[in-house]
């Protein structure tokens, strides 16, 4: 039993290691987009990306189906979202430091993400 345990445990480490980098891949597309904000929406059972930069929003993608709910749960986890609607985490996206200030809103009765990439000072 403690085998399978572990295996699990593996498992799951490298499903949030895989989300955590899924992530990272969506948030160094929008530096080099040159915007700092970021939606996370389900749309039709896909997890999409949105880009926006000022008042112009655009569609960026979507989170592969295997990964939707792990990039999820990164998300919360790394922002402190399981008792709040707002929280922040530190990354380094191509080489610089930005604080991820994350909140959750409620979309058509499903949670979606906002997130805003800041530079500190």
């Amino acid at each position: 039993m403690k085998k399978e345990k572990s295996n699990q445990s593996s498992s799951e480490n490298d499903n949030s290691s895989r989300a955590f980098q899924e992530l990272i891949r969506v948030l160094e597309g929008a530096v080099q987009a040159g915007v700092s904000t970021i939606g996370l929406e389900y749309k039709g059972g896909d997890l999409r990306v949105f880009f926006q930069s000022g008042p112009i929003g655009f569609g960026a993608g979507c989170i592969s189906k295997d990964l939707q709910q792990a990039v999820i749960n990164e998300l919360v986890e790394r922002a402190k979202l399981k008792r709040k609607s707002r929280g922040k985490f530190p990354v380094t996206l191509l080489g610089n430091d930005f604080q991820a200030i994350v909140e959750e809103y409620d979309s058509f009765g499903e949670s979606a993400y906002s997130l805003n990439l800041m530079e500190p000072n």
